[in-house]
């Protein structure tokens, strides 16, 4: 399914890359939206990569107010703005759900399309770290995958109709496992984010995002009363 502002805005990230095929980037665009539209992304979809090239865009403005850019120069920050609209258009490109290696293939794509339309290898190797991280946010170290971890994971912080909405489509995507697992493996990865001393890692994140991420996560940790009710006499005693 074509995304026209998606579409236009991919096109125009190689151009400035210096790829020449606009036909290819055109071809390649088509065929990464579409694998964003499949019917089983319910999360990991157009929008969820929508929405984070829409924090990357909030990012520059918002580390540069809080210093956090401020020993880059013009061109180094548009380097790396550009490396990392790369590996957010690629982070998710494969996307199955049963799957252990989602992000060591959507790589290999990303590295495929580069490399053919002739980027420098040292750009393709930085896209390709930041795309390796989402794996393992909380290893994030360095300025560009800090800032990738954060965009990622913004989602947390969103208003809570926004957080339940992304809770269920993850559900939704999970579907094939049953509820009791799912519930137990669901609220383990949900706790590990609320124990992360540092859930977002820039301070420009840290400061418009952290507080609303731990209402959303403690809020979905919280058992329903009538469950709990439930819970308690299914184990009294």
């Amino acid at each position: 399914m074509q995304n026209a502002p998606l579409a236009e805005r991919f096109q125009s990230l190689w151009q400035r890359l210096g790829a020449e095929d606009s036909a290819g980037v055109a071809a390649a665009g088509a065929r990464l939206l579409a694998l964003y539209a499949e019917p089983a992304r319910a999360y990991h979809n157009q929008t969820h990569l929508e929405d984070v090239l829409a924090k990357l865009d909030w990012a520059q403005s918002a580390l540069m107010q809080s210093g956090e850019l401020s020993g880059l120069d013009s061109t180094a920050r548009r380097r790396l703005f550009d490396t990392l609209a790369l590996a957010l258009f690629y982070h998710d490109a494969v996307y199955d759900a049963k799957a252990k290696d989602n992000e060591a293939q959507s790589r290999e794509m990303m590295k495929r399309d580069a490399a053919a339309f002739g980027i420098n290898n040292a750009l393709i190797a930085d896209a390709a770290r930041l795309i390796d991280l989402t794996a393992h946010h909380g290893t994030a170290a360095r300025l560009d995958e800090k800032i990738m971890a954060d965009c990622d994971l913004a989602i947390l912080g969103a208003a809570p109709e926004g957080f339940k909405k992304y809770d269920a489509a993850i559900r939704a995507e999970y579907a094939h496992v049953p509820a009791p697992l799912y519930a137990a493996g669901r609220a383990k990865v949900l706790q590990g984010f609320l124990d992360t001393p540092q859930l977002f890692k820039t301070r420009a994140f840290a400061d418009n995002f952290d507080a609303a991420a731990r209402r959303n996560l403690s809020a979905a940790l919280t058992p329903a009363p009538l469950l709990g009710r439930i819970k308690r006499f299914l184990f009294k005693g």
